[in-house]
């Protein structure tokens, strides 16, 4: 099993970039809202939405979401969250491993205008993985299980072979879970208060 976890890795473990189209519309928002320039983020914008609608470009239409659920207080843009809701669960329905990840993590923790729903979360996540290969979400599905979020889903090897291909690829704070959750599951349970929060300050470390 480990040999094929190893195998999985080396195959998986690239991370895949945003399309040339939408980092260079980001790098022009970026800029533009660094230098106060309301043209140039407006060309990035343009350019993001001409990859998003007119090209049917995922990446561009991921980080459209991003940006209608930020806002833009240069442009006088205000958050929408409902809108970049729609965008994301369009994605999501397309398999588009960002934004399972994303909506996952809203589901788990319940916010950004999604009801908690543990049982979906997990589905998301392993599909993610499956799909993918994305480590991250091995490591949150592994974690569901393991706390039993959504009973009946508590698998040993299940979780093992979850955990360890997020610590193959070095995903953060894997290996400080595992020691402490699943080797030492009789002592501890993890339970903050929110979810996306834990895993900020693991990537911190």
């Amino acid at each position: 099993m480990l040999k094929k976890l190893l195998i999985f890795s080396v195959l998986f473990s690239a991370t895949v970039g945003a399309s040339p189209l939408s980092d260079g519309a980001m790098r022009l928002i970026q800029i533009g809202n660094e230098i106060s320039s309301r043209d140039v983020v407006l060309r990035g914008q343009s350019l993001l939405l001409k990859g998003a609608f007119d090209l049917n470009d995922f990446d561009a239409m991921y980080e459209a979401a991003k940006q209608v659920r930020a806002g833009n207080e240069l442009m006088g843009y205000k958050p929408q969250e409902r809108e970049a809701n729609e965008i994301l669960i369009k994605l999501v329905r397309r398999s588009y491993d960002k934004a399972l990840y994303e909506y996952a993590l809203y589901l788990l923790d319940g916010n950004h205008g999604f009801i908690k729903n543990e049982f979906l979360a997990l589905n998301l996540f392993e599909e993610s993985f499956k799909v993918h290969g994305n480590a991250k979400s091995a490591m949150m599905a592994a974690i569901i299980r393991n706390e039993l979020l959504v009973p009946g889903t508590k698998r040993k090897q299940r979780i093992d072979e979850l955990i360890t291909f997020a610590i193959l690829n070095k995903v953060p704070g894997a290996q400080a879970y595992q020691a402490k959750y699943i080797d030492k599951d009789y002592l501890n349970d993890l339970k903050p208060s929110s979810w996306g929060n834990w895993i900020e300050a693991q990537e911190d470390l």
